[in-house]
């Protein structure tokens, strides 16, 4: 086993900021905050999902990592927790589990923050089923495939690899960085100046959501999430080199939100700042069997999910793969896995009562409100 008391320190402190971050989403805005659910609709450009907010949010996200890069400790511990050296990771496993990762999360609707963080302290069964199936593939994928050499990468660190300290890439991922900042600040200024909401109310739903995508960030990056080889260290369950800091991150953040959701869900009746508290999908269907399967074998992979994917585009060489990978993969869930699954849904279906016959615009609706139900996970 191997850990250091810093480290498991580090994991608890993280644990507690990604929990401070979604309650406070959920107390002010009733928002569940899904990582899945933020990327999907940024790389879609989905201005009916809630755009801006998710766009201040991402912004939000990626600033405690630069400061924590810039102002970290004297003998580097958060930093070598929070960051890895690209030269370990493969690309081919960067592009196979992003692929992975991308079909399971829209599939299943979730990933580890919808799913663990905010839906097991709901006491959502669909949520509990599914965190249950991706750690489990999660272990068992990251178990029979890091023993390869060709998902380590380190036989391709002289051709791939690039140490995250090179000053060119340093300066793309600043620029990068600023141009998305400029993109955020102009999409909601211009969200701000065409009316709907009120000019206040606006500024304040976008400033917090920068502020909570702050605090969400500071807990990913301090507790290592960020960091795929540690994320691997966890799921490759071995006597020598076990890392379980991820337990204390998730002991951290599930437990603090079991008290705060269940506090919030039963005495407010409304969200602090928005009119009602959104609704997660909550049948239980194939998908949320098929979904996670495939998360978690991606994840086993490439020891990355979509909220860590996307601070990893900004600070490292090899991040926007995932990420590129990430986005294919929700194209192919949306556009193939999730219809399919539908289909197959509405065949082993009983037939309905023939009076239903006259009715086949209500039908044909539940079954588009059934794909196109917009999870938050």
């Amino acid at each position: 086993m191997h850990f250091e008391v810093k480290e498991i320190l580090l994991a608890l402190l993280g644990g507690a900021f990604i929990a401070l971050s979604s309650t406070l989403n959920l107390l002010l805005n009733g928002r569940i905050t899904g990582m899945s659910s933020i990327f999907y609709t940024i790389s879609t450009h989905n201005t009916k999902e809630g755009f801006t907010w998710k766009l201040m949010f991402l912004l939000g996200l990626i600033c405690p990592v630069y400061i924590l890069y810039l102002c970290a400790d004297d003998d580097g511990t958060i930093q070598e927790t929070a960051y890895f050296n690209p030269k370990y990771v493969n690309i081919w496993a960067l592009l196979l589990g992003g692929v992975l990762v991308g079909i399971g999360t829209k599939t299943g609707n979730g990933c580890t923050s919808g799913h663990a963080v905010c839906g097991i302290p709901r006491l959502a069964k669909r949520s509990i089923v599914a965190t249950s199936l991706f750690l489990a593939f999660g272990i068992g994928t990251a178990m029979l495939f890091w023993h390869l050499e060709w998902i380590r990468g380190v036989d391709t660190a002289s051709d791939w690899g690039t140490d995250y300290e090179d000053t060119g890439f340093k300066i793309m991922t600043y620029v990068m960085t600023l141009a998305v900042l400029c993109t955020g600040v102009v999409m909601a200024a211009m969200e701000v100046r065409s009316g709907g909401k009120s000019k206040k109310d606006l500024v304040v739903d976008f400033a917090l959501s920068f502020l909570i995508g702050a605090i969400f960030g500071t807990g990913l990056a301090v507790s290592g999430m960020c960091n795929p080889r540690k994320i691997v260290g966890f799921l490759t369950i071995d006597p020598d080199t076990w890392d379980p800091s991820l337990i204390f991150v998730m002991v951290s953040a599930v437990g603090i939100n079991l008290v705060t959701f269940q506090l919030i869900l039963r005495k407010a009746k409304a969200p602090l700042l928005q009119g009602k508290f959104q609704s997660p999908k909550s049948e239980f269907d194939v998908p949320v069997i098929v979904g996670p399967i495939l998360f978690g074998i991606g994840w086993g992979i490439s020891g990355l999910c979509p909220g860590p994917g996307m601070l990893n585009l900004f600070m490292l060489p090899q991040g926007f793969l995932f990420v590129a990978a990430l986005a294919a993969g929700m194209q192919i869930a949306t556009r193939v896995v999730v219809p399919l699954l539908e289909a197959k849904k509405s065949v082993v279906s009983p037939a309905a009562p023939a009076s239903a016959a006259v009715t086949p615009s209500s039908s044909a609706s539940a079954s588009v409100n059934g794909v196109s139900i917009s999870s938050s996970k």
